[in-house]
């Protein structure tokens, strides 16, 4: 039993074996079959035909070595006889285990002598076809099949497709081919139909490319043979060659409003036209001349054209990746030093162009340094808000120095840094001027007949859309200005046409030195849709709110806990506080997601986003316990709380606020003391009782630094109990601080002031509408049903004199506090009346200031004067002082000369002297409103913004002096509720008085909480500034449209920049999207709009220049539009254009399209017809006296303003009398 377990075991081995080395066999034999296909498998044609040939008798040499069977191949037998043996093997015959183990044994044998061969021969092939692909015989081979199919080519041109219609060699060849079979027929019957003739041209293209590929010594043989036949010469033989253009003159921007079309362009110009900011009209696929004079057909074709532009530009910009990148880089770097060197020293610019890879841009800029054309600086570095392809290299700390900030033109030349990065760069000398002189003609220059000026060409006329509410379809007006997305091709930036401000030296950044901690940006995100990059991991898109910030890829997998199945539908998308990562090698942003904002176009959420993007994502609701602690009412005043401080509760003091205004920090009284000789005061509250130095509440406030005022809502600074016990409310007793001068009614000071501590009880509560009705009725008897409940026994007349006694003063003061160098620069603030219950603006007023306001500010002014003086001359160290520095002189210079070519004079010596200028000018002008509104605009740019400091260190005059007031020292004081610096003076007053001993914190404390306060107060300032600006985009969205005048600032190539007289508002007006025709050959001296097809002249557009401006919401922007200068014009070209579209709509409906973009179409177009309805309505009702109407616009949009007074928190807090406090 044993033995025979034994055998049985080992016949069971033995199968298994034999089993193991069939499937061995098979495998064997099916990778000879694997080798053979791999090496034959070359698209070249003699190498395909070389290796089979070998490997048949390589195969049948094999069969006859081991088989001897030269009839059967080996696979076939091989493949017989295994099925046999393993059949045999399954289902073994008694008594043949000894024939089974012999077999098996051959097989063995057999199985590695053809190994052994197939090794052999699989080597030598491989040996060979490398040989092959090397040799000069293979390439002498392929030229004989190349010109052997030319020659076909030749013969089939030359019998297919000469007719007496032919008319160019390139048409031919887009419309005719080569034949598989040459005709023999000369009959035009028996010719191919042009169907046939493409699809052979087809073929033969494929085979020219299987010929040719990866052989560049072919290729060019090819194209030597394809230039000396004349026939073939324009003939595209190759789909993956692209011969050069020949045409290389100029090629027009866009076409002219009458329809004509621009000249053909190339497939390479056709993207850097699409790509550039300047073009206007998709190219022409086809490339001949005949096809471009053909105004039909490129008039039916061109809505398809451009509603598919911008996924054809997509699909034609290359995947970005380090190659490509460092291409780029490479490019910007050798074309700013070619442009330094100039033409003349063209071989040095060689010797120095860069050729290597990041790792050696140290050892470039070594090298730059040591040639003498700049440096290398380890500076912070800036983002351009409106265009982050621009960036700067700050060179100097000193406002009036001469050298310039360096400047970085594209993203990828400043390594993909951030704003406040610390960043190691190169930066250029300083060279000649490249900024374009604006061209200035005189008046007479610009009587032009409009028909020439439609006429001369569309290399330099702009606009002419058809309808430029809905311009086509995913075509976007904002394309051609900023974007937050890095994903520009860099090699379409031509650094040398980019417009560089004030001669800045070019520079680009070697490396990143240090990272700035403020990572976290705000954006909108959907989960609908996800993108790939680098063909790897997927990415959603967060687009930031910061144009500062680049697009921003959050991977797919770390959004799982954020997708709901609400917001994985939305298409909307949804607001995040996203932080950022890395930047990887092709400038992607790579981030994650920190919190959820809400949804897009909630105005909860969009406030929310708002704070979070200017850096207030710390601001939250104080604790309880903190209100808690100041929620009772105060102790009646003790003699204790009496000590050291005056008790004015029975003087007549008066408060003077906004009519919503709750948080009441100041008051002013007024006493007679003699014969025009009287006593000022002015009280603050003194929060500094209540919040003491370095206590948990204090370290809280001291980061907020300020209140923030939204158009619906105030986040106050201090915890609101605080707030309502510090407000100087009437009938209650309150703690301040009290300044008082000796004055008489000319607003002359008569000694030193005042200053202590006091205890007051105002005794009315009055708006700046009540006071100014006093001023505006001197004369009239005013009873106690006129005003506030008025407290503390005093009666009206009591109120009305002092009202009128202190705004004699202070019309003295301003006078003289202007003659003395003050300046005022006037920007509008608007207030919104909200609807109680939705929360949206129902209309808009302008906040205006009269002379109750002014009356406040005067007396505010002087009182942080003086007690900026007396801190400092006690503690020179330890004083929170406030400082604005002068504009800078370099950029001021170019206002004045931009003014003097107008024919204007602006003197810029002194603040005194430039609102001088200002006043005169809008005096002299035909509309002093708009005047001044733009003069206002302009003269933001160069100020300075005034900075809190410490003083310690700051001993010059110009350290101290406050520019836009033109005073030598200057504080805040008079706001103590909602600014922090004014509790830390307050503090420091205190310890001058000997109240308190000096405040704790160090002179180094005291600058960062300086640097803290400046940086919250700015952020605060945006936050309000973009409120106003999300209510009015709100506002404007369900008005669907609003007419402005508007007044021009800027004149660029592509756009203009427009301030609306009325609210303040800076609005860029894109060329391209515009209706009406714009010539821009004299930009940026001025501009020519016109109507299409208008027998009136143009309206020339220069600085200064008043236009109606209308405003709609596009892609949560607003987007303005020239109001036409011919309305009569406008409708009848409205009305052609109606008739092209039912045209184009009824040929389209021929066209094969897909149901989705049929369906886009369709729905686009019924909105441009809503919208053409609205035109043609408007154009028919516009008078000539336009003007007249859009003078009542203000008017009509206060309509109903006093009846939601009562529901309405305004901005108010933001303007109130202390305009520069």
């Amino acid at each position: 039993m044993e033995n025979d377990c034994g055998e049985e075991s080992g016949k069971q081995h033995l199968r298994n074996e034999a089993c193991e080395d069939l499937e061995e066999e098979k495998v064997v034999l099916q990778g000879t079959n694997d080798v053979s296909s791999e090496d034959t498998e070359n698209k070249n044609t003699a190498v395909q035909d070389l290796p089979s040939t070998q490997l048949t008798s390589c195969v049948q040499s094999a069969e006859m070595n081991q088989f001897g069977n030269k009839q059967t191949p080996l696979s076939q037998k091989s493949d017989r006889n295994l099925e046999q043996m393993e059949a045999s093997i399954k289902n073994p015959p008694t008594g043949t285990s000894t024939v089974l183990t012999q077999q098996l044994a051959m097989l063995h044998v057999q199985t590695k002598n053809l190994r052994a061969i197939l090794g052999i021969q699989q080597q030598e092939l491989e040996q060979k076809t490398a040989a092959v692909l090397q040799s000069s015989e293979m390439c002498s081979v392929n030229d004989e099949l190349a010109t052997k199919a030319m020659a076909t080519l030749n013969a089939n041109i030359a019998g297919g497709v000469e007719h007496p219609q032919s008319t160019s060699a390139v048409t031919q060849a887009s419309k005719c081919d080569v034949a598989a079979k040459p005709s023999t027929s000369s009959s035009r019957s028996q010719r191919p139909s042009r169907r046939e003739l493409q699809e052979q041209v087809e073929g033969l293209q494929e085979l020219l490319s299987q010929l040719t590929i990866k052989n560049p010594q072919i290729i060019g043989s090819v194209q030597t043979i394809v230039q000396n036949s004349p026939k073939l010469r324009n003939v595209n033989l190759f789909r993956t060659i692209n011969t050069d253009a020949t045409n290389t003159g100029a090629v027009p921007r866009f076409t002219g409003g009458n329809g004509r079309v621009a000249a053909a362009y190339t497939t390479k110009q056709r993207k850097e036209s699409d790509m550039s900011s300047a073009s206007t009209v998709a190219a022409q696929k086809d490339t001949s001349t005949k096809a471009a004079a053909n105004n039909t057909d490129a008039a039916q074709s061109s809505a398809r054209k451009r509603g598919q532009r911008k996924r054809k530009n997509k699909s034609l910009k290359p995947p970005k990746n380090l190659a490509s990148e460092l291409e780029s880089f490479s490019k910007y770097i050798n074309t700013i030093v070619s442009e330094y060197l100039g033409a003349e020293q063209k071989e040095k610019a060689e010797l120095l162009e860069f050729k290597g890879t990041f790792e050696d841009l140290e050892a470039h800029a070594q090298k730059l340094v040591q040639a003498g054309i700049g440096r290398i600086v380890e500076e912070e570095i800036r983002i351009n808000r409106k265009n982050n392809r621009q960036s700067f290299i700050t060179m100097s700390a000193d406002r009036e120095g001469a050298e310039r900030d360096g400047i970085i033109l594209l993203p990828v030349a400043r390594r993909y840094a951030f704003e406040g990065d610390i960043v190691r760069a190169f930066v250029m000398n300083a060279g000649p001027s490249t900024i374009q002189q604006p061209i200035t003609k005189n008046d007479n220059d610009t009587e032009i007949n409009n028909e020439n000026y439609l006429e001369k060409g569309g290399s330099t006329i702009i606009g002419g859309k058809d309808n430029s509410f809905c311009l086509a379809d995913d075509e976007d007006p904002f394309e051609d200005t900023e974007s937050p997305d890095s994903e520009v091709d860099g090699t379409e930036l031509d650094a040398g046409a980019a417009a560089v401000p004030d001669n800045c030296p070019k520079s680009f950044v070697i490396n990143i030195v240090r990272q700035t901690d403020l990572r976290e940006v705000v954006g909108t995100i959907s989960f609908k849709n996800s993108t790939k990059l680098n063909d790897e991991a997927n990415y959603y898109k967060l687009k930031p709110y910061d144009m500062r910030v680049p697009m921003i890829y959050v991977p797919v997998e770390s959004c799982a806990a954020h997708i709901t199945s609400e917001n994985k539908a939305d298409v909307c998308g949804m607001l995040y506080l996203a932080h950022i990562l890395e930047t990887d090698i092709n400038g992607h942003c790579i981030g994650e997601l920190v919190q959820p904002v809400g949804k897009v176009g909630n105005m909860e959420a969009e406030l929310k986003a708002i704070l979070l993007h200017n850096g207030l994502k710390n601001i939250k609701p104080f604790e309880q316990r903190f209100n808690d602690l100041y929620a009772q009412p105060d102790p009646p005043i003790s003699t204790t709380n009496l000590h050291g401080r005056e008790d004015l509760r029975e003087k007549c003091i008066i408060t003077i606020d906004p009519l919503t205004a709750r948080d009441l920090d100041d008051a002013v009284s007024l006493e007679r003391l003699g014969d025009d000789l009287f006593e000022v005061g002015v009280h603050i509250s003194d929060v500094s009782h209540y919040l003491v130095e370095d206590c948990e509440l204090d370290n809280i406030v001291k980061k907020r630094a300020t209140s923030i005022y939204l158009v619906n809502e105030v986040i106050h600074m201090l915890p609101q109990t605080l707030c309502f016990k510090c407000s100087l409310l009437p009938g209650e007793d309150k703690f301040a601080f009290s300044v008082f001068w000796r004055m008489n009614t000319r607003g002359d000071i008569l000694g030193q002031p005042r200053f202590t501590r006091t205890v007051i009880n105002s005794c009315v509560q009055l708006a700046y509408e009540h006071a100014q009705k006093i001023i505006d009725n001197p004369s009239e008897e005013f009873g106690v049903d006129d005003f506030p409940t008025i407290c503390n026994g005093f009666t009206a007349s009591d109120i009305c004199s002092r009202i009128k006694i202190l705004n004699t003063m202070a019309e003295k003061m301003r006078e003289k506090r202007y003659d003395g160098g003050a300046l005022s620069i006037n920007n509008p603030k608007i207030r919104f009346n909200l609807d109680p219950t939705t929360g949206e603006a129902l209309s808009y007023e302008i906040d205006g200031r009269q002379e109750a306001n002014f009356l406040i500010e005067e007396f505010m002014l002087l009182a942080n004067q003086s007690v900026a003086r007396f801190i400092y001359d006690r503690f020179p160290n330890i004083s929170i002082l406030r400082n604005h520095a002068p504009p800078l002189s370099k950029s001021m210079k170019n206002l004045r000369e931009k003014l003097a070519n107008l024919g204007m004079e602006l003197d810029c010596t002194s603040s005194k002297t430039l609102y001088a200028s200002m006043q005169k000018l809008c005096r002299e002008a035909k509309d002093p409103a708009a005047m001044d509104a733009c003069l206002s605009t302009l003269l933001t740019k160069p100020m300075a913004r005034a900075k809190y400091f410490c003083s310690e260190g700051k001993s010059e005059e110009a350290d101290l002096w406050h520019y836009a007031l033109s005073i030598p020292i200057y504080t805040h004081f008079t706001s103590p509720i909602r600014r922090y610096p004014d509790i830390l003076v307050h503090r420091v007053l205190a310890a001058a008085l000997d109240y308190a001993p000096p405040p704790k914190r160090t002179p180094d404390e005291l600058h960062m909480l300086a640097k803290v306060c400046n940086d919250q107060k700015y952020n605060a300032k945006s936050a309000g500034d973009e409120s106003i600006n999300l209510f009015f985009k709100r506002y404007i969205k369900e008005k669907q449209s609003i007419t402005l005048r508007a007044v021009v600032t800027e004149i660029f190539q592509h756009l203009l920049n427009v301030v609306t007289i009325d609210t303040g508002h800076l609005i860029s007006i894109n060329f391209k999207i515009q209706k009406v025709l714009v010539d821009t050959s004299n930009a940026p001296g001025y501009v020519l709009i016109a109507e299409r097809n208008s027998k009136t002249p143009p309206v020339k557009l220069q600085l200064f220049s008043t236009i109606d401006v209308k405003l709609v919401i596009w892609d949560d922007r607003v987007c303005g539009f020239f109001v036409s200068p011919d309305p009569k014009q406008r409708q009848i070209n409205s009305i052609e254009i109606s008739k092209k579209k039912q045209q184009l709509t009824g040929s389209s409906a021929n066209n094969s399209v897909s149901e989705s973009s049929g369906s886009r179409r369709q729905r686009r177009t019924s909105q441009r017809n809503t919208q053409q309805q609205h035109e043609l309505n408007e154009a028919q009702t516009q008078q000539p006296q336009e003007d007249k109407k859009n003078s009542k616009l203000k008017t009509k949009q206060c309509t109903n303003n006093s009846n939601n007074k009562n529901h309405v928190e305004t901005r108010v807090y933001a303007v109130r009398h202390d305009s520069e406090n």
